[in-house]
């Protein structure tokens, strides 16, 4: 491999170098292996970076499972493209050979053909939605059908970029606005994905608005949430709209509760950075759906938020006090209760930032002033009982300290958590 590439580099300008990669390059198409079994993911490639689990893939980034894929494959091979598969399958040739893009092309073309016979009886067009799944099945065959049919188009512009990127700068964006434009008097369909597939390379997904502005020349949506435009602010509202959702279950541990705040996190910036790169009107057809969806997370957070008292009574061992002033010790929460209190106490800390960008700043700061109040209180009484008590007594009073201070700590009040550990070892001294 050594040799060949050494060869292949000074062909051009040696005529005995290109004279051995000639020799080289023949030997070594007929030792290699063909591809067999490796065909299928060879042409099946251009689908790889939409592929994924729909409960965890947020949908710009999102198109097919990998089960899609094998039926879409065995569809193929067993009906639609039998000679392009059994030919693949022998194929001699790596990947990047462009062997592979004519292959891709025709189960395009295959799939494509099988689409629009089944539109014409629609008795076809039922059994194709049931062999791949239901109603959305249509779309993500249509997708499939356009992504190998221009692969060829489509890799050589995705090549130019950034595999991941971190700030869409002004010359990047330039670039791919001209790259847009020369695809749309080609390839319209390639245009499209090249801008579909750079979302997935974002580290800010909402920033491709940048790019649509200078599309379409405008800082609006008035004109391009009506052109083809729209699919790409349609997948960034998808995505909006998947974080939103996935914010209805209470996290029950401090784990889950970390991934509902990345969520929030998520949506947030999602949310606050479409109206920050693009002009999102409010009666439009997409700040309709921002603004619900907002709405919507708005109302999950603040659910979550007004649990956090009920956690507090099964998972803070608060003590009470008797008609004489006595302390009467609370008996200690499960390890389960002491969880999800801790976790939900720790969501209420990481939404802090997102009160006003959210619309709960008031839910969270009357939750805060309850949660800050109860806990303040249960450790004032746990550090008189570690004073007063002995033996197993004390023991139980030190856990039940340690246990307010752990939820002080998840909720953000780390002060007062060393503060309380403090006077508990004092008034065990």
């Amino acid at each position: 491999m050594t040799l060949l590439a050494t060869a292949k580099a000074a062909k051009d300008a040696d005529p005995a170098s290109a004279q051995l990669f000639e020799i080289i390059s023949t030997i070594d198409a007929a030792t290699r292996e063909p591809a067999g079994e490796l065909a299928k993911p060879y042409v099946l490639a251009p689908l790889r970076p939409m592929v994924g689990d729909p409960a965890k893939v947020p949908p710009s980034r999102f198109r097919f499972t990998p089960e899609d894929l094998s039926k879409i494959w065995g569809w193929m091979a067993r009906h639609l493209a039998k000679d392009m598969v059994e030919t693949a399958k022998k194929c001699r040739q790596p990947e990047p050979d462009p062997i592979w893009f004519e292959f891709r092309r025709t189960a395009g073309k295959s799939l494509t053909d099988a689409i629009q016979a089944a539109e014409r009886v629609p008795k076809d067009m039922t059994a194709l939605l049931k062999r791949f799944g239901g109603g959305e099945a249509k779309g993500m065959l249509v997708d499939a059908a356009s992504l190998l049919t221009f692969s060829e188009e489509i890799s050589a512009s995705m090549k130019t970029l950034p595999d991941k990127i971190p700030e869409f700068d002004p010359d990047l964006v330039e670039q791919i606005r001209e790259m847009h434009e020369k695809l749309s008097e080609e390839t319209p369909e390639a245009a499209l994905w090249v801008l579909l597939l750079t979302i997935g390379r974002l580290e800010q997904p909402w920033q491709i608005f940048r790019v649509v502005a200078k599309i379409g020349n405008r800082e609006d949506d008035l004109v391009v949430s009506k052109t083809d435009l729209a699919a790409v602010g349609d997948a960034i509202l998808a995505d909006t709209g998947f974080f939103a959702a996935k914010l209805k279950m209470p996290p029950q541990t401090l784990e889950e509760a970390k991934v509902s705040a990345n969520l929030f996190d998520q949506f947030v910036a999602h949310s606050s950075g479409m109206t920050a790169e693009f002009g999102i009107r409010k009666a439009g057809r997409w700040g309709q759906v921002l603004f619900s969806l907002r709405a919507e997370a708005s109302s999950n957070v603040e659910k979550i938020l007004n649990k956090i008292p009920l956690a507090l009574d099964s998972g803070l061992p608060e003590p009470r006090r008797g008609r004489s002033g006595r302390i009467i010790p609370a008996q200690l929460p499960s390890e389960a209760n002491i969880d999800r209190a801790e976790g939900l106490l720790y969501f209420l800390n990481r939404c802090r930032e997102h009160t006003n960008a959210a619309a709960i700043a008031s839910s969270h700061k009357r939750v805060m002033d309850i949660v800050e109040k109860r806990m303040a209180e249960a450790g004032g009484m746990l550090v008189d009982l570690v004073a007063s008590s002995e033996g197993q007594n004390r023991t139980t009073a030190q856990d039940g300290l340690e246990i307010t201070a752990r939820l002080l700590d998840a909720a953000g009040f780390e002060e007062q958590a060393g503060l309380l550990r403090r006077r508990g070892l004092a008034a065990a001294a």
